[in-house]
């Protein structure tokens, strides 16, 4: 995958009234790009795709909530037991760490997360927001690798764990992860919801990420990505979205902002990730997935009203989720429902 240089990057002018000024600096580096060749006279434009996307789809669908919070610059708070505020408050993906139980490669293993020495969920307290135009996912199933780890749903606090399926440790037959893949926190396909897009109903788990950026990242760990698009595969009668991705800082996100810009940088990629999606189970004797919309990736906009959506599915569900895994609390001195004439007998 080529890199970059600096002078093929295109400077970002700041078109959209939440976005902050451009300085100075970055002004020059515009007009300097221009000079080199690489600004509007070489037929890229020196405003960013995301502005001109913002831009261009004021005014869109009712539908499109994502970018209707977005035009607004006006974000749901997203509950948790860190101390937030707007958007990522005081979590620091620095701050996190994790504290692995059992013996690596068996059915106790676990890992267990902690912010500033907090123990927490990393399903339900660490932001799914990091910025206004960020978010937060959390690395699972590191690229490159099979062992098919996951966030742990039904036990208390989420620990990540390997999954099993009738006592054994499950890897990927069908090969290698070629991306790093794991969830956006604070967001929840609801069973309960039929997707009017796909016609069929959420598959009780947090939203998949598929990062497709150049480097290998670590289970558990933490990521402000740019959200690029998603694809609606449909698994086993549920829909199950997979959202692409690029974390911040690697080498292509400057000139990645939408699907578009993904199959212009790396063509072919959305086509291969699709494929490998639909085959992956065959090694297992399984059927292969299916895609709804047509097969198509869909854009960052239809994926920021995915993202929502679930997310306004999770807060609403919280206290529920939160509380699978935990037993009931019961009572020092039960009161009985029913006296026995005789129970004090003597």
């Amino acid at each position: 995958m080529p890199r970059p240089t600096r002078s093929t990057r295109t400077a970002a002018v700041a078109e959209h009234p939440s976005e902050p000024a451009v300085p100075a600096s970055k002004r020059a580096k515009t007009a300097a790009a221009d000079a080199m060749g690489c600004g509007a006279s070489s037929g890229v434009a020196p405003m960013s795709i995301k502005s001109m996307a913002l831009s261009n789809k004021q005014g869109a669908k009712g539908s499109k909530a994502g970018l209707a919070a977005s035009s607004s610059g006006v974000f749901p708070r997203g509950d948790s037991a860190v101390d937030l505020c707007v958007f990522k408050g005081d979590f620091d993906s620095q701050k996190l760490s994790m504290t692995p139980s059992g013996t690596p490669k068996t059915l106790d293993y676990r890992v267990h997360f902690a912010h500033k020495s907090k123990s927490i969920s990393p399903w339900h307290d660490i932001p799914y927001r990091a910025s206004q135009s960020t978010y937060h996912m959390m690395c699972e199933i590191p690229k490159w690798s099979r062992a098919k780890f996951e966030v742990s749903t039904k036990e208390p606090n989420n620990p990540v764990k390997q999954d099993e399926k009738k006592g054994v440790l499950r890897d990927y037959k069908h090969g290698d992860m070629l991306f790093n893949y794991g969830f956006m926190p604070q967001t929840w396909e609801d069973p309960s919801h039929v997707s009017e897009d796909t016609g069929y109903k959420g598959d009780d788990d947090p939203l998949d990420m598929v990062e497709i950026g150049c480097r290998q990242m670590k289970t558990g760990q933490v990521a402000e990505v740019k959200v690029l698009g998603v694809l609606a595969m449909i698994d086993d009668g549920e829909t199950d979205w997979k959202v692409f991705c690029i974390r911040v800082d690697d080498p292509l996100a400057d000139l990645m902002d939408d699907v578009d810009d993904l199959e212009r940088e790396i063509p072919g990629l959305v086509d291969t990730m699709r494929e490998w999606f639909r085959c992956y189970k065959l090694a297992e004797g399984k059927p292969m997935n299916a895609f709804g919309l047509d097969e198509k990736c869909m854009d960052r906009t239809y994926a920021e009203k995915v993202i929502e959506e679930t997310h306004k599915f999770w807060k609403g569900a919280q206290a529920k989720l939160r509380a699978i895994g935990h037993p009931e609390p019961v009572p020092e001195h039960p009161t009985p429902t029913h006296h026995h004439p005789l129970a004090h007998a003597e």
